[in-house]
């Protein structure tokens, strides 16, 4: 089985993995680091660091909220010598499709798909009901 981390500014990540398990329950081997105003940068980086160490032992997916925020920072800068994938720009449905698929997707083509169906989960929805 993959492995799921979430590095999040606040809760975000907490939050993502309490609204997902709503709809498709129990999700096993995933956690989530919050980086919380009044945090140094170095403890952000210890967390992930250790949380890599502990579940790098199998397959693993790190998901940050934004690219260049101190969560992206901190998982570039311990994925120097560790094999795991960093996808960046995590939103909800996205992260229930992963959740849900990570045993029938291969890690090599998980993050073609996950790239794909992210691009579909954002809609705007004024201009699809302007077109119906």
């Amino acid at each position: 089985m993959i492995n799921l981390l979430l590095v999040t500014h606040g809760n975000f990540g907490k939050e993502l993995l309490r609204s997902s398990e709503l709809i498709i329950g129990n999700i096993e081997n995933a956690e989530s680091i919050s980086f919380e105003y009044g945090n140094s940068f170095e403890e952000l980086l210890n967390k992930v660091g250790e949380a890599v160490e502990r579940l790098s032992k199998d397959d693993l997916i790190i998901f940050t909220d934004m690219y260049g925020g101190s969560p992206f920072n901190a998982v570039a800068r311990v994925s120097n010598n560790r094999n795991f994938y960093h996808i960046t720009g995590i939103n909800f449905p996205l992260f229930i499709d992963i959740a849900v698929n990570r045993d029938t997707y291969s890690l090599e083509d998980i993050a073609e798909k996950i790239i794909k169906n992210g691009k579909k989960s954002i809609v705007f929805v004024n201009e699809k009901f302007l077109a119906d």
